[in-house]
């Protein structure tokens, strides 16, 4: 876990050493550096996540043999394609991966965020590097759809320019297309409490009572193998959906204080739409495997959304209501100005509480022992 946690904190510093950098060029420097630790780290890994020799390694070496791998998207056997023109061995296949991967995604928080140290910091502790690892292929594919995410803030024909973003990206994950609802999801807000806590309640009741009209939409197709076996189960992970939830309930409060102020822009929207999916999705759970892997399309642009919400803060009516349910009189301009801080610390310290539980306890993803390419004899720990 060492090698994880010293790639956060030098991204860390070169994040933090690009806000003094008095010149563009030294900016850029700095991001690059920054992402390096993540890049590397993903890119030079052997056997590191579930899914890196029994499937991606495994296929890759099928398609050398002139062997047609007929549950791959077209887009993905491209990839794999283009590395075999320079080598036999998956190696390479990893690191155009991980620079696609690694690249969109570090791209959006240097351009987007409004705190890139916290989006690092959300990316490591809420798992989502860690599901890169794993699940590589559909991680492609969310990055790629993150990296489009910008052009649904316009309020021109600009916003359809999404859309090519979502179609590359379903060539290397179809469940990608999917994304295509995020085109209505910023003009209205959608995420009311009084259906969305209902509606996932239901959910959790109903559960696996679900899965006959999930049956019915995939029946016929190659996600068919979800139907049988061991793939046909739910999960209901109380954990994840708390997480969710309690983000969910934080952003609407948030975005309630700023609607009486008039105060509402096309991202608070779309992402509150976004966070509401996660939840129900996330909830779906509960009835079949399948939907906790499409939750993920949903839940990563947390770590561009929870910045967001963090800044858009009216502290001021926020102490008036603490104040008001304490029934205490607080110093309200000590607390306004340190507000974001404290709700910034009890977020990481929260994402700390679930990477302990997951990745350090159970090493979810089979990230441990960390090794790589160049010394596969090695682990570190």
């Amino acid at each position: 876990m060492i090698v994880y946690i010293l790639m956060l904190l030098i991204s860390i510093l070169f994040i933090f050493i690009s806000t003094k950098a008095d010149k563009k060029w030294k900016k850029i420097i700095c991001y690059i550096l920054a992402g390096l630790p993540f890049f590397l780290v993903s890119a030079l890994r052997y056997d590191v996540g579930t899914d890196y020799l029994r499937r991606y390694n495994y296929d890759y070496n099928r398609i050398s043999q002139g062997i047609d791998v007929k549950n791959l998207e077209i887009g993905f056997k491209l990839i794999i394609r283009f590395c075999l023109l320079f080598t036999q061995e998956s190696y390479l296949l990893f690191i155009v991966i991980s620079a696609i991967t690694i690249g969109s995604i570090m791209y959006i928080i240097i351009k987007k965020s409004k705190n890139p140290i916290l989006s690092l910091t959300i990316f490591l502790l809420a798992g989502f590097f860690f599901d890169s690892l794993n699940i590589a292929r559909q991680y492609l594919a969310i990055s790629l759809v993150v990296l489009g995410y910008p052009f649904l803030l316009n309020n021109n024909k600009k916003i359809l320019l999404f859309i090519p973003f979502v179609i590359v990206a379903g060539l290397m994950h179809s469940t990608a297309f999917i994304m295509l609802i995020l085109l209505v999801l910023n003009q209205k807000m959608l995420a009311n409490w009084k259906w969305v806590i209902p509606t996932a309640i239901l959910i959790l009741i109903l559960n696996e009572n679900l899965l006959n009209i999930l049956g019915f939409f995939i029946q016929n197709t190659r996600f068919s193998v979800y139907l049988t076996g061991k793939f046909a189960q739910g999960d209901v992970s109380y954990l994840f959906i708390a997480e969710n939830l309690l983000i969910y309930l934080f952003m609407y409060y948030i975005y309630s204080k700023n609607k009486k102020l008039n105060n509402v822009q096309k991202e608070d929207i779309l992402f509150l739409n976004i966070q509401a999916l996660a939840l129900l999705v996330m909830v779906l759970g509960s009835c079949h495997m399948l939907f906790i892997r499409i939750a993920l399309y949903f839940s990563i642009f947390q770590i561009i959304s929870i910045p967001y919400y963090i800044s858009k803060m009216p502290n001021e009516q926020i102490v008036e209501d603490i104040s008001k349910i304490t029934k205490n009189k607080i110093n309200l301009k000590k607390i306004e100005n340190k507000l974001p801080k404290y709700v910034t610390i009890i977020i990481v310290l929260c994402f700390i509480f679930a990477f302990t539980r997951t990745n350090i306890l159970t090493n979810t993803n089979e990230v441990l022992p960390y090794k790589t390419i160049l010394n596969k004899e090695i682990s570190i720990e």
